[in-house]
């Protein structure tokens, strides 16, 4: 068994914004707004929303391309992140045509196999939303918690980083939790007594291993 990994989530967590809304704040903001409320309303699900939103567009792949990395912004201090050298991997209740070009566009390099999200179909019918990762219908659409516990059998210890409502599930599992500063997860753990640490950035995160896991790991 190994000794550690960090599964990481990416909206607002490896991102400072949204992929999501920023990319439908282009096409329809008004939308974007609905939704929202209908979300906090807890009218519509994780899926619902992406799905929604999503397959509403009619744009080919390189339009959607070109919209979603232009407004996105990557914590500056992942990169740094990156290079202590542990393992992570990407687990994202968005779409991977989110996360893989913006990753592209700021030269980082994680293995696709080592991203878990939903994916996207382009057909000549529009916008399709699959969920791969699904199980049991979970609100999601991707299975966070069932991630987690997948790589608890090979790991002594799963470290979680999210900031929202998708992280809720995957937190209660992980043997740590690193919950974004004033969003969702935090109060969650508060609320439940689960151990975390706040953190505004991956800076954050870069000083507690520092102290607590002995910094950069040999590679």
């Amino acid at each position: 068994m190994k000794d550690l990994i960090f599964l990481v989530d990416f909206d607002r967590t490896i991102t400072m914004n949204d992929s999501t809304d920023e990319l439908m704040n282009q096409f329809n903001p008004q939308m974007v707004e609905d939704y929202q409320k209908k979300f906090r309303r807890k009218e519509i699900r994780v899926r619902d929303y992406i799905k929604g939103l999503l397959e509403s567009l009619k744009i080919n792949k390189e339009q959607y391309k070109e919209a979603v990395t232009k407004n996105l912004i990557i914590d500056e201090n992942f990169k740094d992140f990156l290079k202590l050298g542990y393992e992570i991997r990407v687990v994202s209740a968005g779409v991977y045509d989110n996360i893989i070009p913006n990753f592209e566009k700021e030269g980082i390099q994680i293995p696709l196999e080592h991203i878990y999200s939903n994916k996207l179909e382009f057909t000549n019918e529009g916008i399709k939303l699959t969920f791969p990762y699904d199980k049991d219908d979970c609100d999601e659409g991707i299975s966070k918690k069932a991630i987690v516990e997948t790589y608890k059998e090979r790991y002594k210890k799963v470290y979680f980083i999210g900031d929202g409502y998708s992280d809720i599930d995957a937190a209660s599992k992980a043997d740590f939790v690193f919950a974004k500063k004033g969003r969702y997860l935090e109060k969650f753990c508060n609320d439940n007594s689960i151990e975390f640490l706040s953190y505004e950035t991956f800076a954050d995160i870069i000083d507690y291993i520092a102290k607590n896991l002995g910094g950069k790991k040999c590679l």
